[in-house]
């Protein structure tokens, strides 16, 4: 008895003690709703219920950049099915070309012309500068190269073919534009040196006049030819900078003889007299009229020749044909 009282005792203190202190267990019986046997499995439905979850709305900036995106993909397959069509080359495309290009070879034959004419008092006695034949070229070239130009806008130069041989026939061309327009700057200034340098000094060392004469037509043909150094014509300037250096030559010659003196003083045997004659033979030698203007006119030609873009235009019109029978059908 004693040990079941104690035990009593003992229990009855420890409930107090718990309901003190807030920590009592309540016990669920079993059978109380909501309760289910330990052994009882648990109902189906309840597993399958769908959870609810919290939902989570994408930044503003995923969404913007998402929508950038899509757009941009709608963009590129719009360019690719409907704007491919009309970037390509159509025969009608290369039947404008080749207009263009006859176009272009007719300005040429004109600017060529044009030349020939603003240039002809270098090639005919009596014929003198015209002014307004150095403007005619001028706007003549010009009308070459624009003609040029507008064949890089045409739908044809599209074509990596025919873009090809344009690229090296413009070259060619601007560059017989640009010479053109470069000689018709120099006409005048050419022209004035055909007047001064034309004709050299007539008579014989024995003429008392003789060595006057040649310092005159130096001074006169070296003051003409000296605008031609800068001439923006290279073949210009070289023919300046030639001719300059032959008058150089001619009043070297002509202070030798000035040094040796009158040539009637001596004899044709002495060595003075030698000397005077092969002076006098050197400086006929250094023709400054009709051979240096052959000269030029050689030149000039050469020049135009170089420049001439006839052949690169045929290669330009082989490529426009081939680029028709492939492409445009």
């Amino acid at each position: 008895m004693t040990d079941v009282q104690d035990r009593n005792v003992t229990d009855d203190e420890r409930d107090e003690h718990n309901e003190r202190n807030g920590s009592q267990v309540d016990i669920v019986p079993l059978d109380a709703p909501g309760m289910r046997s330990p052994i009882e499995a648990p109902d189906f439905d309840e597993l399958i219920r769908p959870v609810e979850l919290k939902r989570r709305r994408p930044p503003l900036p995923t969404i913007i950049g998402t929508i950038v995106a899509v757009i941009a993909v709608i963009a590129v397959v719009v360019a690719l099915i409907v704007l491919k069509p009309f970037s390509a080359v159509r025969a009608s495309d290369y039947s404008t070309a080749a207009q263009q290009t006859s176009t272009m070879a007719k300005q040429y034959a004109a600017t060529s012309a044009a030349v020939d004419d603003a240039f002809k008092f270098l090639y005919a006695q009596g014929v003198s500068y015209d002014a307004s034949k150095e403007q005619t070229l001028k706007a003549q070239a010009s009308k070459l190269g624009k003609s040029v130009d507008a064949f890089a806008d045409l739908r044809a130069a599209k074509d990596p073919d025919v873009l090809a041989a344009y690229t090296v026939y413009a070259t060619q061309a601007k560059h017989f534009v640009r010479l053109s327009e470069n000689l018709a700057d120099s006409a005048q200034p050419l022209s004035a040196m055909v007047t001064a340098c034309g004709k050299t000094p007539s008579g014989t060392m024995y003429d008392a006049d003789f060595i006057t004469n040649y310092e005159q037509y130096i001074a006169t043909c070296k003051a003409a030819v000296e605008p031609l150094d800068d001439a923006k014509a290279q073949v210009v300037s070289e023919f300046s900078s030639t001719l300059g250096r032959t008058l150089d030559q001619m009043t070297a010659i002509i202070n030798q003889m000035k040094a040796i003196g009158d040539p009637s003083s001596y004899s044709s045997s002495s060595d003075q007299g030698k000397q005077l004659k092969d002076l006098s033979s050197q400086l006929v030698d250094l023709d400054t009229s009709y051979g240096a203007l052959n000269t030029l006119q050689e030149q000039l030609r050469q020049s135009r020749e170089n420049a001439d873009p006839t052949a690169l235009l045929d290669k330009l019109n082989v490529a426009i044909q081939q680029g028709y029978q492939r492409n445009g059908k």
